[in-house]
């Protein structure tokens, strides 16, 4: 503080109404942008309605349930066998490009003879 400078005493009396007010008049319209945005991103960013539940919901029988698992059928051996002779044949992978598939000992044999391994 500067020599000679006495500052008045606080007005214990009264309140700052004016800054209550405008603090309190800002306070509210900040409230009220807030919650006018949030609406509007709510509104513009509101997903697609779904689609009506299916009338047959709830239901007991909705569906076939008398399948047969997959491992059950005949498809899962068949997939396996193809499978199979494919890794155990020779035959053409792009024959516009001369590659052809050998079947996995063959490559295996040539693969160990180019690094100079034994068998």
């Amino acid at each position: 503080m500067s020599a000679g400078f006495t500052p008045p005493p606080p007005d214990r009396g009264q309140l700052p109404s004016r800054r209550i007010a405008l603090v309190t008049l800002g306070w509210l319209l900040l409230m009220a942008a807030a919650l006018g945005g949030t609406g509007w991103w709510e509104r513009r960013t509101r997903p697609a309605p779904q689609a009506p539940a299916s009338p047959v919901m709830g239901r007991p029988e909705q569906a076939n349930i008398d399948q047969r698992p997959f491992a059950l059928t005949d498809d899962a051996r068949r997939l396996r066998a193809s499978q199979r002779k494919r890794l155990e044949s020779y035959g053409w992978v792009d024959r516009d490009a001369g590659l052809i598939h050998v079947p996995v000992e063959r490559a295996r044999e040539q693969v160990l003879a180019e690094e100079g391994g034994h068998e």
